[in-house]
């Protein structure tokens, strides 16, 4: 039961690979890759809380996120490929680029706001990270400059988000042999003419089925109440959100094009933190 999950909120390698990669470094590629799968994956948990009617304590982004960690740690865990752990910094990393850039048009997330502050947010990722792991992962916390006061605990706080996710599969799983019902269906929208690098994404993303493949493990997997719309859309900002009203998940390709703009930027933030300098940049 744990696969059919794991395939559910991870099954995007189709249309990473179908991101424009010229002239990005193989690290960069990566990047873009691992946080366009935790994007999808994040908006998922929202989808599953919501449509499913998930016991939530705390904030639900948080759960989301948690959701979100998971299915891209589980996958892997499975295919165990040579660059999984890098995959799961370079998800903890986004949030520390957003945190340590400088960017006026960036909107600021404010300390009553529904999402934790993006250091937080790395923070949160990194420990569940290390705390998968802690006897091979020790690297992770120099390269995240995770205090050892957090670290003590964060094998613990692994443990606990493991133990919720099979939670989720036990008690909200499709019963086998129980009859196929309502369906979450793929829609894609054409891009503008402006922006050429995502109506090339649309046509990697359309024949690649990776998104039809991830619609149809979802309706087979969970007994969905009404049928759902996975959107692939141009939103007019670098943005995914799940609509708990109309019942539809929103990917926007900006999202994707902005995680390339965010990965020239990695050599700098990973030279910081091989120097010893955790804090952000002045």
């Amino acid at each position: 039961m744990r696969v059919v999950l794991l395939a559910l909120l991870l099954g995007l390698s189709g249309l990473t690979q179908a991101v424009p990669q010229q002239a990005l470094h193989p690290d960069e590629v990566r990047f873009v890759t691992a946080n366009a799968e935790f994007t999808l994956m994040h908006e998922m948990g929202h989808l599953l809380i919501s449509e499913l009617q998930l016991p939530v304590l705390g904030r639900e982004e948080d759960a989301a996120d948690q959701l979100g960690f998971m299915g891209l740690f589980l996958l892997h865990e499975r295919q165990r490929d040579a660059d999984f752990y890098a995959k799961l910094l370079d998800v903890a990393d986004y949030w520390r680029l957003e945190w340590q850039r400088q960017n006026p048009n960036a909107p600021e997330v404010r300390e009553w706001d529904s999402h934790a502050l993006d250091a937080q947010r790395f923070y949160n990722l990194a420990c569940l990270a290390y705390g998968s792991d802690p006897r091979q992962l020790e690297w992770i916390i120099q390269m995240t400059g995770l205090p050892d006061e957090r670290a003590f605990y964060c094998q613990d706080e692994y443990l606990q988000v493991e133990h919720a996710v099979n939670w989720i599969l036990q008690h909200f799983g499709r019963k086998a042999g129980q009859a196929a019902g309502q369906r979450l269906q793929v829609e894609y929208h054409s891009p503008p003419q402006h922006l050429p690098e995502a109506r090339e994404l649309l046509e990697k993303v359309r024949a690649s089925g990776e998104l039809e493949a991830i619609a149809e493990r979802a309706s087979s997997t969970f007994a969905l109440p009404r049928d759902l719309k996975l959107i692939v859309a141009s939103c007019g900002e670098a943005n995914a959100w799940y609509n708990r009203i109309s019942g539809e998940l929103t990917l926007c390709y900006e999202r994707i094009l902005y995680f390339r703009e965010l990965a020239s930027e990695l050599p700098r933030l990973r030279q910081q933190a091989l120097a010893g300098e955790s804090s952000p940049s002045p």
